[in-house]
């Protein structure tokens, strides 16, 4: 039971692939400080209990271990205000077997807001691609368009028809 004056800070550890807890990982505190571990339960949650003293607007570092996953390492401001450590993404993912962490104030935030730039980015790519392609079409339409006239006759059409209204008319 947890007592008074104290914050219950918790986390939680994943897989990456499969989103399901990783139950019976070392989670490791360690500010100036304080040194604290805590195991994963059944749900991947891990939980910290740290007097108030000790969790004003502190830097420190989370280790995450866990049988068939790379160690893990991030860095964090603990604060009184927020309590939720976020998520610890252990696995496989873009094709390499590391680990991310995530709702927390980790430099692997930068990891995972860079990636969702690059995907910006191609679409983006993507959009631009197709409007011009759009735009090409729709001109080589309307240059089409000039050639014909309101009756469907093309200006070739024209010229020839009013040739032979001329040559009707005796006026060539």
């Amino acid at each position: 039971m947890a007592k008074k004056n104290t914050i219950n800070y918790i986390g939680r550890v994943i897989d990456y692939e499969k989103q399901a807890p990783i139950r019976g990982a070392k989670v490791s505190l360690n500010t100036d400080e304080i040194s604290l571990v805590s195991y994963t339960d059944l749900e991947g949650i891990y939980r910290f209990q740290v007097n108030p003293d000790k969790a004003k607007d502190v830097r420190g570092q989370i280790s995450v271990e866990a049988s068939g996953y790379r160690p893990y390492q991030y860095s964090i401001w603990l604060s009184s205000d927020k309590k939720d450590l976020g998520d610890v993404r252990l696995g496989d993912f873009g094709g390499s077997n590391t680990s991310i962490a995530s709702n927390s104030s980790s430099t692997s935030r930068n990891n995972s807001s860079s990636n969702s730039n690059s995907n910006l980015i191609a679409i983006a790519a993507i959009i631009m691609i197709a409007f011009f392609i759009f735009v090409s079409l729709s001109m080589r339409n309307s240059n089409r368009g000039d050639d014909i006239d309101d009756n469907g006759n093309s200006r070739r059409e024209r010229s020839d028809l009013l040739n032979y209204q001329t040559q009707s008319l005796g006026l060539l």
